[in-house]
């Protein structure tokens, strides 16, 4: 990214402007020092480091699923492409090393929320709705995962809240991406609402069968 015009308005913002150097204030040589001939300017001082400044990224879980890429672009058009890893968390924090002149960006991860997954660490909820008949006497049940639905067999007599365990479904691991938490398929049974004739004598008879 050569020349100090590149990412002005955006670094700038994030580095300070210029950094470059001391500056020209050395001033005149001083022939032997004060007494002992201890020169203050004989030594060099460290460069300043420049400071250490986060940028925000959103991305959303399939993003962070999958891996995804952001283009930061500045006002004179300069770009830098910056590649975010699967596994990525709200909080994590990527960095860019030797982005700019000034040197590193950060990236600050924040992975928004989901309208069906609820994410704990590597793990991953959803909520999966049961009719009340397949709840009563067993059946199988589509669960979607961020990668394709899968089927679960539920068995006879399970309760409202229940929770299934589906291993290695959940999210990649930011350290170890081959490595998967789980996903958790919690139960939602719902009842009918507009039930007929025939299913209402039906449940009829089942009530007074199971008050014997």
């Amino acid at each position: 990214f050569g020349g100090n015009s590149g990412f002005s308005s955006f670094f700038e913002s994030l580095f300070g402007g210029d950094l470059g150097g001391m500056g020209g204030g050395m001033g005149g040589s001083r022939p032997y020092g004060n007494a002992g001939g201890y020169d203050r300017y004989s030594r060099s001082r460290p460069a300043p480091q420049p400071p250490r400044q986060d940028v925000p990224v959103k991305v959303t879980l399939e993003e962070a699923f999958h891996g995804t890429t952001r283009t930061l672009e500045s006002s004179d058009g300069s770009r830098i492409q910056a590649s975010i890893p699967r596994g990525v968390r709200t909080g994590s924090k990527i960095r860019m090393k030797g982005a700019t002149e000034q040197g590193d960006v950060y990236l600050k991860i924040d992975v928004m929320s989901h309208d069906k997954f609820r994410r704990e660490e590597d793990d991953l909820r959803v909520t999966v709705p049961v009719d009340l008949y397949t709840a009563l006497l067993g059946g199988e049940v589509e669960v979607p995962t961020l990668e394709r639905s899968v089927v679960l067999k539920i068995p006879a007599g399970t309760q409202n809240g229940r929770s299934f365990r589906l291993r290695g479904l959940g999210m990649p691991n930011l350290k170890k991406p081959d490595d998967r938490g789980d996903l958790f398929a919690e139960v939602e049974v719902r009842l009918p609402t507009d039930l007929s004739e025939d299913e209402r004598d039906l449940l009829q008879r089942a009530r007074e069968v199971h008050k014997r």
